[in-house]
């Protein structure tokens, strides 16, 4: 489902904003985007994205300054500066250098990177690191209210397709017992055209000889080959337990695609056994309100 949540919080080192934003997919895809100082926390973030959301491509962003720029403790790097210092000495020798003053050696040596950095007390980065998490919280429980929306508006959708399913089921059943009287009467008109006459009528006019048996039989064959009366009420059935689904708390998103994909079976079946024209017309129209359906519940939590 598509959505959009952010929240700010006013922390000590400075505000931490958080958004999350989706875009609908099949499965559940996380991106996390962090500044190079949070990138210890990507995987925390990315497992409580995966807690709250069960399908869609997710991106997470999050801004903070870096809280070590707001601490005024400057810790020395021993080893590094030890380290820069033999390697001065070294260079003085190698040049013959031997009147540069130990204060610009010195100088030197705070001026390079990373000698003297600020440091953030493990209590304040416990801190930090609680901040970080309730922002991303309350950026989920706002991206929640605009899914809450969408899954209104797609719920709505749904019953509409359920709608026009009901509608055009009610004409294929109204068909169901037109289609025998139909096929006996268009095959009689056509078995006229073949079989030979009989004796001429009083009105001078002939006689077609049908064999009335043989007709009844055919009409029965048809019958029996083209009874959709098991696939409707199935059809029905899922109507039934997708309204049912709809009703439910929680994850109903494969739910529903699992019972389009059944009732999309059962209306192939009342398509390929029936040949009346009004109801091949009402399977083409039940089909693609199925696929819409489908369509939609790929979207679903």
């Amino acid at each position: 489902m598509t959505g959009f949540g952010q929240a700010e919080l006013k922390a000590v080192p400075g505000s931490i904003r958080a958004e999350i934003k989706s875009t609908n997919h099949k499965f559940l895809e996380v991106s996390v985007r962090l500044p190079g100082h949070l990138a210890e926390f990507e995987e925390v973030l990315r497992k409580k994205v995966s807690e709250e959301v069960r399908r869609g491509k997710i991106l997470l962003f999050v801004s903070s300054p870096d809280p070590v720029t707001f601490s005024s403790r400057l810790v020395l790097n021993e080893a590094l500066a030890k380290e820069i210092f033999h390697k001065i000495q070294r260079l003085k020798k190698i040049l013959g250098l031997n009147d540069v003053s130990s204060d610009g050696i010195l100088r030197q040596i705070l001026q390079t990177p990373d000698v003297l950095i600020k440091d953030l007390s493990q209590d304040r980065r416990g801190s930090y690191a609680k901040d970080l998490l309730k922002t991303v919280e309350a950026a989920l429980k706002n991206f929640d209210v605009s899914k809450i929306f969408e899954g209104r508006a797609l719920e709505r959708d749904f019953k509409l397709r359920l709608l026009e399913i009901k509608k055009s089921l009610a004409i294929i059943q109204k068909r169901i017992p037109l289609g025998a009287k139909e096929y006996r009467k268009n095959l009689e008109s056509r078995m006229k055209d073949f079989l030979p006459a009989g004796g001429g009528s009083a009105s001078g006019g002939k006689n077609i000889l049908i064999d009335s048996e043989r007709l009844t039989l055919e009409v029965a064959m048809y019958v029996k080959n083209s009874d959709i009366s098991e696939e409707v009420t199935r059809l029905k059935s899922h109507i039934d337990g997708m309204q049912n689904t709809l009703k439910e708390n929680g994850e109903i998103g494969r739910k529903v695609d699992f019972i389009a994909q059944e009732m999309i079976r059962e209306v192939n079946t009342i398509g390929s056994k029936s040949s009346d024209a009004a109801i091949a017309n009402s399977v083409i129209a039940i089909k693609s309100a199925i696929e819409k359906i489908r369509e939609q519940a790929q979207n679903v939590e």
